[in-house]
């Protein structure tokens, strides 16, 4: 049985991601912050305003708390297709090069840079696979 890569995991950090969800949630804060103290005494902020503000606040916080989730199951799935790849013959382009590497997965390698398989040696990103043999 053959299969081909159809596209899928990724082995990119996810820390720019999460640095980019804390800093737009410290945003909207700072922003709803310094509208509150700087409104106009004498036409103060509405309740319905305020309270759909805070509706927006928390879809903020819902939406991050979502795309954490969605990151941990990224990431259990990808562990999940290396750790089933082990043993399996496989062709994969290595970083930086043209050929492909055919071989027996013999490790899976689990790295803050991603998953990595070692096929013939050489270290291949999980994505880089581009066909899997029985």
């Amino acid at each position: 049985m053959t299969v081909t890569a159809s596209g899928g995991v990724s082995n990119l950090p996810t820390s720019a991601a999460n640095a980019t969800q804390k800093t737009s949630k410290d945003q909207f804060l700072r922003l709803f912050l310094a509208q509150l103290q700087n409104q106009n005494p004498l036409e103060p902020m509405q309740d319905r305003d305020f309270l759909m503000q805070l509706a927006q606040f928390t879809q903020v916080e819902n939406a991050e708390k979502t795309a954490s989730m969605l990151e941990k199951l990224h990431t259990l799935l990808t562990a999940t297709q290396a750790t089933a790849l082990l043993g399996k013959q496989v062709v994969a382009l290595p970083e930086g090069e043209a050929t492909p590497t055919e071989g027996k997965v013999s490790a899976v390698r689990f790295t803050a840079d991603g998953v990595w398989l070692m096929v013939n040696g050489k270290q291949v990103g999980v994505q880089n696979v581009v066909q899997v043999n029985d």
